[in-house]
Order: structure tokens, then C-alpha cells, then sequence
């Protein structure tokens, strides 16, 4: 008998489906991958899904409804549904749509997708390689089965995707690509520095001063690339990285806490609870 957190694997005719993968990663994961050649008028809603899902349209057409926004989308657009946001989607009555999707999760998701220019304010887009995309999925549901080098090579196959995003918007969006590099190098270390010292207490003139530019020149870094001051995203990252943790550890809240920056489990409990509007150990019971 499957178990809920078994791993599912699906393939008949004209449905592939890859899901409840175990990952042991926090930064980045596939939860999900598959194709499908829908049904006239088939949907999917209103309903809401825990990770970041990309779906990718080779043929066909559908609409897709979300914040109030209904958009209309054919081969060579893709969408994007972001995590506990409602959304609906259905198949076109006429030209029904196919498409493969991937969803993910991780504390890096949402940086790697606002380099592509995606956000919860924006949820579509274009691609040019079809086959490419496809390549990248069925590597995915080639590399199944649990063990850690299969869940690299998911990882590395959801990265190559977001890459081919990241450059297709970049062309696009020359200007912006310009302040990227110019700006990247900074945001890089400052994000490597919050990394690696997440679990000790962390000031922003430190790291600014670490990089050797000025506190206000690394905030407008962040609002202008991230959208979020250094100290909204650092705050934001440690409650991910505490959910990923509560999720897919038996650590004890108060070790947790620690690997957050927080000395003291209270002070990181009435956080979290502000945070996510719920108690670490209730998260924990929801989600596991």
C-alpha cells in the first residue's frame, strides 16, 4: 500500500506525473514535474498549491486566473503559481492546451525567479525552446528514485530551466540586465554572508561594511533587485529556512531557533507566530 510521503510515479498516455519526491535539501527542490495533453475544457481550481509551480504551454490554448487577472496563453507562454495563492486554469473548449509543469520549493526559489522577472505581481511569460524545457522534465523523471545523486540531478535539471528563464528575460530587458551586473556582486556576498552566518546575530552595517560600500547603497541593491530592505529579506529567510526546518526535521524548536539566529526560543516562537500567524509546533503539526 502507498504511504502519503511515498514518492508517485505515473505514465500513461498522454499524462506523465513525478510527485512527493524526498528531498533533504533546503535551498532548492523539485516537489513535482509531468506532462499533459489535456482534455477540452479540463481545469484545474480556484484552489492553492504549498510550492512554486511553472507550467510551460507547447500547443494549444487555456486561460489562467489569478489576483483577479485572467490571462489568455498559447504555445510558447508559460505560468507561474506562487505558493499558498489562490488560482484557477482550464484547457480551452476548442484547442485545448498541452504543457509540462515543475514545481519547487526552497529558501532560494523566490531570487532565482525575480532574476527571471517573476513575482507574485508577475506570472507569465515566454520561451522559445520547447524541447529544451521537455529535456530538462524528463531528466527529472528519469532520476526517480530516492537516493541523494538523483536528487542533484533533479536540482540540476530545475536549474537549467530557471537558467534559460533568467537568460530569455535578460535579452529582453536590457537595461535591467545592465544594473544586474553592475549590482550582482554585491548581492551576491551580501546574500552569501547572511548564509553563512544565519545562525549568529547579523547587522547590516556589518555586511555592508564587509563589502565595502555603504548601508544605504546596499538597501537600494535590495529593494531594487529583491524588492525587500537587507533587513526584510534576512528576516524573511530565516522564517523559510525555520519552515523548511519544522517541515523536514525532528529538531527541537529551541535547535531551530539557534539555526535561525535566534538565542532564545521564545523570542524566535512570537516571531514566527507574527511571521506565518501560527506557532512553530502547530506549523509543524499542520505540515507534517
Amino acid at each position: 500500500m502507498l504511504k502519503p510521503n511515498d514518492t508517485v510515479y505515473i505514465n500513461v498516455a498522454g499524462f506523465q506525473l513525478l510527485e512527493h519526491l524526498h528531498n533533504d535539501a533546503v535551498d532548492l527542490f523539485v516537489t513535482t514535474c509531468g506532462v499533459q495533453n489535456c482534455a477540452r475544457g479540463h481545469s484545474y481550481g480556484p484552489g492553492m498549491r504549498s510550492e512554486y509551480i511553472l507550467h510551460f504551454i507547447c500547443e494549444g490554448t487555456g486561460l489562467y486566473k489569478v489576483n483577479g487577472e485572467t490571462y489568455k496563453l498559447k504555445k510558447g507562454d508559460f505560468f507561474l503559481i506562487c505558493p499558498d495563492t489562490e488560482v484557477f486554469y482550464e484547457a480551452d473548449k476548442q484547442y485545448p492546451w498541452d504543457y509540462m509543469w515543475v514545481g519547487f520549493s526552497g529558501i532560494k526559489a523566490a531570487n532565482y525567479l525575480k532574476y527571471a522577472g517573476l513575482d507574485e505581481k508577475h506570472v507569465t511569460g515566454q520561451y522559445t525552446n520547447t524541447y529544451y524545457m521537455l529535456s530538462c522534465i524528463q531528466q527529472m523523471m528519469m532520476a526517480r528514485s530516492g537516493n541523494p545523486g538523483n536528487e542533484l540531478k533533479r536540482t540540476a535539471a530545475l536549474l537549467q530551466i530557471l537558467a534559460a528563464l533568467i537568460e530569455e528575460y535578460s535579452l529582453y530587458n536590457s537595461e535591467e540586465e545592465n544594473s544586474y551586473n553592475s549590482w550582482q556582486k554585491y548581492l551576491d556576498y551580501a546574500l552569501s554572508y547572511m548564509d553563512e552566518h544565519l545562525c549568529e546575530q547579523i547587522h547590516i552595517n556589518d555586511i555592508a561594511s564587509e563589502i565595502g560600500i555603504d548601508r544605504s547603497y546596499l538597501t537600494n541593491i535590495f529593494k531594487r533587485t529583491l524588492g525587500l530592505s537587507p533587513q526584510e529579506y534576512l528576516m524573511q529567510y530565516r522564517m523559510n529556512k525555520a519552515c523548511i526546518l519544522l517541515q523536514q526535521s525532528d529538531l527541537k524548536i529551541s535547535v531551530i531557533a539557534k539555526e535561525v539566529g535566534y538565542n532564545d526560543a521564545l523570542s524566535f516562537s512570537k516571531t514566527f507566530r507574527k511571521y506565518k500567524g501560527i506557532s512553530p509546533s502547530s506549523y509543524r503539526l499542520e505540515r507534517t
